[in-house]
C-alpha cells in the first residue's frame, strides 16, 4: 500500500473508515497541489458530495431531529411527504477541520456530519464546493417551502383536453426572463420555478427556500421583468444569476450560452414565428453553478445534478397540488455528460437517477429523463483490449498527453463484470522511459472499510509524486477499475513536478493463473477540454494507435472501427447515458438531397455511439434527432441569452431537448394507459418519430431505430 495522504502518513491512509474513491485520494492527497485553486486553499468551508448508503435511508432519519446542530445539510429533496427511502442522497458538509483538507480531515468531516449508524461503509463522491456567499446555514436540516401559488389564468384556461405537465431543464446560463418562455400575452412567465444554484444569498433572507443559491418563482420572474423592462442585464444582476463563484464569471453574462439554446429548443415559443406558447406545459429550470466547466478537475457535478432532479420533482408535487393535477407527468432534459465511467448504468450518478425515477414511477407518476449520447465519437477517448490481445501475456498501448496542459489527466481501465483481476498487473512508463511505476491488481488488506482497493504512486527519479495508479472494486458490484491519474504537463506552479508530455506507455499484464477467456477490457479517458468561458488551461489527452485511421481511402473522415485497432469510435457513449431509465438521443444531419421531413439522415460527425452487438454492456442509443442543419450549416439555431437574440450551438446536447419537447407534447395528449404501456421503453413508443429503414448494425448502435421529428 502507498500513502494517499497529504503528509505521506500510511497510518492515516489505513484509518480512512469511510470510502473515498481514487479521484478523491488524488485530489485531496498527493495530487492536491495540482487541483483547482479552491481546493488548494485552506478555507473551503462547505463541501458537497453524493453520499451512497449500503441500505436505503428514510429522509426523516437523515434530516429530522438535528435542529441546532451543525455539520450536514440536505438540499431540497423529493420523497419526504411519501416517506421514500433512498440509497443516494445529495449532501452539503461543513468543513470543521479548520485547516487543510487531507483525506483524513475530509473523512472526519463527512463522518461527523451524518447521524450515528448511517456511515458504516458509506461512499462519498465529492463535487465542487458551495461558495460561502451562496450558502444558507440553516438551523434545521431542510429549507423552507417556497411562497408560490398557481397562475389563475392557467387554472381558468380551457386546455382543450390536454393534460397539464412539467418540462424541466438543468443547464448553465439559463435566460429565465427571455420572452420565449412567457405566455402569449408577453407578461406572464411559464416558468413556475427557477433555482440559481450559485447565486449569492440575499441579505436578511432568514427563511430561504433553497439551501444554496436563490430560488425564483413565477411571480418573482414577472416582477423582475416588470421592474427592469427591456434591461435584461440589470434584471439578471439583481436576480443573482450573474454572480461570480470562486472567481468564475457567470455564463448568463455572455450573448449566447449552452443553456439558452437548450432551453429554447425544449420549451421556447418564438413570438416572431407566431408560435402559441403551450399553457399546459409548466416549466422548471435549474441553473448549474458557474463552475460546471471545472469537471476537468475530475470533480463532477454529481451532487448538483442529483439535487437539481430532487428539486424538480419536489416542486412538481407542489405544482400538481396547486393546479389539481394528480400524478403529474414530468420530463427532465439534462444535456450534459462525461466520457469515462463504467458505462453499464451502475455509476454513482446514473444509479442515483435511476433510483429516483423508479421510485416516482412506482407511485404512478410518469417521469422521464432525456440525455444526449455525447460528442466524443472522433476524440479517441475509448479503447478495447480483448482476451486475444493478451494472448502473449501482456498488451501495451499508448496514452498521449499534450504539452501546455494545466489540469490533471485520467485514464480508466474497466474489467468485465465478475472478472477478478488478482493475477493481472499494470505498468506505466513515461516518455523516454524516465518515469516508471506498476501495481499488482490485488486489494490491500489494510483497507478494512469501503470498497476493496489499492494505490501506488508514480514518482520522478528524484522521488517527487506526479501520478497515481489505483485499483478499486467499484461500489462492491463486481466491476474492478484501474485509474491512472497524472499531474499536468505544465502545472500552475513551475516548481511542481510535471508529468512529461508525450506518449505514456501503459502495459496490462495477465499472469498464468488469470482466466484466458474473458470479455473485453474497456479503456476510457476522462474528458479534459477547456471550455471557452472558463479558460482552465486544460488540453485533452487521448489514446494513440498506428492502426487507427482518421481518414478513409477517399480522404474523408473515417467513421468505422478497424478490428486491428484497439482504439474505438463505437462504445464512446456518454458515461451518464447508460442508466435504465434514461432516454438517450444521438445527433443527426440531413443527408444531401434528402427531402424535408424524411428519414434520410447521416450521423453528425461527433455523435457518440453504443457498441454494435454489445447489448447494454456499454449502453445504447434509443433514438436520433437533428443536431445539424446540414453538413455546411452546423448546429441548431435557437435563443441567445437576451430576448430577440439567436445563436447556433452544435452537439448532441441540442438533439436531446427536441426529444424532451416532443415527449412533453405527448405527455399532454396521451392517456394514462398509453403512457403506462410505454414506460418500460422510457416512453419512446409515444414519441412523434420516423422509423429508420435498412439499418446496419453500426447504424443502430449510433441512431437507435428512430428519428424524432
Amino acid at each position: 500500500m502507498t500513502d494517499i495522504t497529504a503528509n505521506g502518513g500510511q497510518d492515516q491512509a489505513v484509518a480512512l473508515r469511510n470510502y473515498l474513491g481514487p479521484y478523491e485520494a488524488w485530489n485531496f492527497g498527493i495530487g492536491k497541489q495540482y487541483a483547482f485553486p479552491v481546493y488548494r486553499s485552506k478555507d473551503v468551508r462547505f463541501l458537497t458530495a453524493l453520499a451512497e448508503h449500503p441500505e436505503p435511508k428514510n429522509p426523516h432519519a437523515l434530516a429530522d431531529g438535528r435542529e441546532g446542530q451543525r455539520g450536514m445539510w440536505l438540499p431540497t429533496i423529493w420523497g419526504r411527504t411519501d416517506d421514500v427511502s433512498l440509497k443516494f442522497w445529495p449532501i452539503v458538509v461543513e468543513n470543521r477541520s479548520g485547516g487543510d483538507l487531507a483525506p483524513n480531515c475530509l473523512t472526519l468531516n463527512l463522518s461527523e456530519a451524518l447521524q450515528p449508524g448511517t456511515t458504516t461503509d458509506a461512499r462519498f463522491r465529492m463535487a465542487f464546493p458551495v461558495e460561502e456567499t451562496a450558502m444558507h446555514r440553516l438551523e434545521g436540516r431542510l429549507p423552507s417551502g417556497p411562497d408560490w401559488s398557481p397562475d389563475p389564468k392557467v387554472q381558468a384556461a380551457d386546455l382543450q383536453g390536454r393534460t397539464l405537465n412539467i418540462l424541466a431543464v438543468i443547464d448553465d446560463g439559463i435566460p429565465f426572463a427571455h420572452r420565449n418562455f412567457r405566455a402569449a400575452d408577453g407578461k406572464r412567465s411559464r416558468l413556475e420555478f427557477c433555482w440559481l444554484q450559485s447565486a449569492h444569498r440575499r441579505d436578511g433572507d432568514e427563511t430561504p427556500s433553497v439551501l444554496f443559491g436563490r430560488e425564483l418563482t413565477r411571480t418573482d420572474i414577472e416582477q423582475l421583468v416588470h421592474d427592469h423592462g427591456g434591461d435584461e442585464d440589470a434584471l439578471y444582476e439583481e436576480a443573482g444569476a450573474s454572480d461570480r463563484q470562486f472567481g468564475s464569471g457567470a455564463a448568463i453574462r455572455r450573448l449566447a450560452t449552452h443553456g439558452a439554446n437548450v432551453m429554447d429548443i425544449a420549451a421556447g415559443a418564438n413570438p416572431d414565428k407566431g408560435l402559441v406558447p403551450p399553457e399546459e406545459t409548466r416549466l422548471i429550470a435549474v441553473q448549474l453553478p458557474n463552475t460546471y466547466g471545472w469537471d476537468t478537475s475530475s470533480f463532477g457535478k454529481d451532487m448538483y445534478m442529483l439535487s437539481a432532479v430532487h428539486y424538480i420533482l419536489e416542486r412538481a408535487e407542489r405544482i400538481a397540488a396547486g393546479y389539481g393535477v394528480p400524478d403529474i407527468r414530468v420530463t427532465i432534459n439534462i444535456s450534459y455528460g462525461f466520457s469515462a465511467g463504467r458505462h453499464d448504468g451502475q455509476g454513482e450518478l446514473e444509479a442515483a437517477l435511476d433510483e429516483l425515477v423508479e421510485k416516482r414511477r412506482q407511485l404512478g407518476r410518469p417521469t422521464a429523463i432525456v440525455i444526449p449520447s455525447g460528442n466524443t465519437f472522433l476524440d479517441r477517448l475509448h479503447g478495447e483490449i480483448s482476451a486475444e490481445d493478451l494472448g502473449s501475456g501482456a498488451f501495451e498501448f499508448i496514452w498521449r498527453v499534450q504539452p501546455n496542459d494545466r489540469s490533471s489527466n485520467y485514464l480508466e481501465i474497466w474489467f468485465p463484470d465478475q472478472l477478478n483481476p488478482g493475477d493481472f498487473g499494470v505498468e506505466v512508463s513515461g516518455p523516454f522511459g524516465k518515469v516508471t511505476a506498476g501495481l499488482e491488481l490485488k486489494p490491500d488488506p489494510a483497507y478494512q472499510h469501503g470498497d476493496p482497493r489499492n494505490f501506488e504512486t508514480i514518482r520522478t527519479g528524484s522521488g517527487d509524486a506526479l501520478g497515481q495508479i489505483s485499483l478499486d472494486n467499484h461500489r462492491r458490484t463486481g466491476r474492478w477499475r484501474v485509474l491512472i491519474a497524472l499531474a499536468p504537463s505544465e502545472p500552475h506552479d513551475a516548481a511542481l513536478a510535471a508529468a512529461p508530455a508525450g506518449d505514456w506507455k501503459v502495459t496490462l499484464k495477465r499472469g498464468p493463473a488469470a482466466p484466458a477467456g474473458h470479455g473485453p477490457i474497456y479503456l476510457w479517458v476522462q474528458r479534459d477540454i477547456d471550455l471557452e468561458a472558463f479558460l482552465t488551461g486544460s488540453r485533452q489527452s487521448y489514446l494513440h494507435d498506428d492502426d487507427y485511421r482518421l481518414f478513409d481511402d477517399r480522404g474523408t473522415g473515417d467513421d468505422t472501427d478497424r478490428p486491428e485497432s484497439h482504439v474505438k469510435r463505437f462504445g464512446s457513449l456518454n458515461g451518464m447515458a447508460t442508466g435504465a431509465t434514461t432516454l438517450v438521443v444521438s445527433g443527426a444531419v440531413p443527408r444531401i438531397g434528402a427531402l424535408p421531413g424524411s428519414a434520410e439522415i447521416d450521423a453528425s460527425a461527433f455523435s457518440s455511439a453504443g457498441k454494435p452487438g454489445a447489448g447494454d454492456a456499454v449502453g445504447s442509443v434509443d433514438c436520433a434527432a437533428p443536431a445539424d442543419r446540414s453538413i455546411i450549416s452546423p448546429g441548431i439555431i435557437a435563443a441567445g441569452t437576451r430576448s430577440g437574440s439567436y445563436a447556433s450551438v452544435q452537439g448532441t446536447s441540442v438533439a436531446a431537448p427536441l426529444v424532451a419537447r416532443r415527449l412533453s407534447e405527448a405527455f399532454a395528449t396521451y392517456s394514462d394507459a398509453d403512457i403506462k404501456n410505454a414506460e418500460a421503453d422510457n416512453y419512446l413508443p409515444i414519441l412523434k418519430k420516423l422509423e429508420l429503414p435498412d439499418q446496419k448494425e453500426d447504424d443502430r448502435a449510433r441512431f437507435g431505430k428512430f428519428l424524432v421529428i
